[in-house]
């Protein structure tokens, strides 16, 4: 005949039962917090990879058109034109970035020689710097004025913000400054 073996709840079980429940809960809010963070960090490298192929896209496009029409409105219409093509590149990404600006503009070869190197706009005056963020600023040149051989830049600036920064410390916003520079085939 068998025997059958009646297991009764003591109250050890119940104690076993209780500890695994807090530890799981510690465990688990650990591990949420490290893939959080992960998460995070990777949407900011994403963002931070699209906006250098925009850049870099953006510039390349503005090298082979530098020899458009030099009438000026035909000028801003192609430079309103590369900066669609640049916000095209960004694919929606853009939104990910406050105070989401860029521009296109040539450079002078005296930044390249500083170190780190810059780009450094060109200007109409020599004692200004000119600022190519500001569209009414008359000091800038027009971005298809860089000859054979000298620099054309695009530029794109912002800030990140992380959707939890408090999250493994993260800071509560990331500066964003992706400078390409290309050589001008006009």
């Amino acid at each position: 005949m068998k025997r059958r073996n009646h297991h009764r709840k003591t109250a050890s079980d119940c104690t076993r039962r209780g500890a695994v429940v807090v530890e799981s809960a510690l465990v688990m809010g650990i591990f949420f917090v490290l893939l959080f963070g992960v998460f995070e960090y990777c949407r900011f490298l994403m963002v931070l990879h699209v906006t250098n192929n925009a850049a870099r896209d953006g510039c390349r496009y503005a090298t082979v058109n530098v020899g458009c029409d030099p009438d000026p409105v035909q000028v801003a219409a192609k430079k309103a034109e590369i900066l669609a093509y640049i916000d095209a590149r960004m694919g929606g990404v853009n939104q990910n970035i406050v105070g989401y600006t860029r521009a296109v503009y040539p450079c002078t070869s005296a930044g390249f020689a500083l170190t780190p190197p810059q780009a450094v706009p060109k200007s109409l005056s020599s004692g200004t710097p000119a600022d190519p963020f500001n569209p009414s600023d008359s000091n800038n040149p027009p971005w298809n004025q860089a000859a054979f051989t000298e620099r054309i830049a695009v530029t794109i600036k912002g800030t990140y913000q992380p959707v939890t920064p408090l999250l493994l410390f993260l800071p509560s916003s990331i500066p964003i400054n992706i400078t390409a520079v290309m050589g001008s085939e006009g």
